[in-house]
């Protein structure tokens, strides 16, 4: 017999499938190691990843960075210019 799907209604009208909330997971026994072959831990990935690959870029993404900031101070001085400019011009009424 082909299983029927039970909806909840919810407040603003939408249905909702029911959950079965009696689910309980079978445990497997273990000895608590792990099978097969040992992989590195995320701290040896990680120091691995700074010690070799992660200097080198690191004077590529300062470069990039300062280029950025500079980039955007520009914008940013020409902004405050022209707003000091609004500022005197309204005064002057």
């Amino acid at each position: 017999m082909k299983p029927t799907t039970q909806f909840n209604e919810t407040r603003n009208g939408l249905r909702m499938p029911k959950t079965d909330f009696g689910y309980q997971v079978g445990s497997i026994p273990s000895r608590g190691r792990c099978y097969g072959a040992r992989r590195a831990s995320i701290r040896a990935i990680s120091r691995e990843y700074f010690k070799n690959e992660a200097r080198s870029t690191f004077a590529t993404e300062a470069a990039f960075f300062s280029v950025i900031v500079m980039t955007a101070t520009v914008p940013l001085i020409n902004t405050v210019t022209a707003m000091a400019h609004l500022v005197r011009s309204f005064a002057a009424f």
